[in-house]
């Protein structure tokens, strides 16, 4: 567990300092890692935030074929009615609040 709890507070120290640094497709890749490692360790309801930001970074960062590549393995593991749809075409949730996990 407290491995756990360290490796989850790494991945969402990288993803809040990819956000503060402007790097987007750093910040799409670990935004996608960290969804993996939540749902590998059977979190898979933490995982899909992180997955949704995933996407809509890969959208921002215009890498579209990874976006599509996203939305179907999250289809397949979440099932097809997890998201709802944004102006932008994207299915996305409120952002992790990764700012109040650092500070703790």
């Amino acid at each position: 567990l407290e491995d756990f709890e360290s490796a989850k507070r790494f991945y969402d120290a990288a993803i809040l300092s990819a956000q503060e640094h402007k790097f987007v497709h750093e910040e799409a890749l670990a935004c996608e890692l960290a969804g993996h490692f939540m749902l590998e360790s059977g979190e898979g309801r933490a995982a899909l935030p992180y997955f949704l930001l995933a996407q809509k970074k890969y959208h921002e960062w215009g890498a579209y074929a990874k976006e599509k590549s996203l939305e179907k393995y999250i289809k397949e593991q979440f099932g097809s009615e997890t998201t709802t749809e944004t102006n932008i075409g994207l299915s996305i949730p409120a952002e992790p609040d990764l700012r109040k996990r650092r500070a703790s």
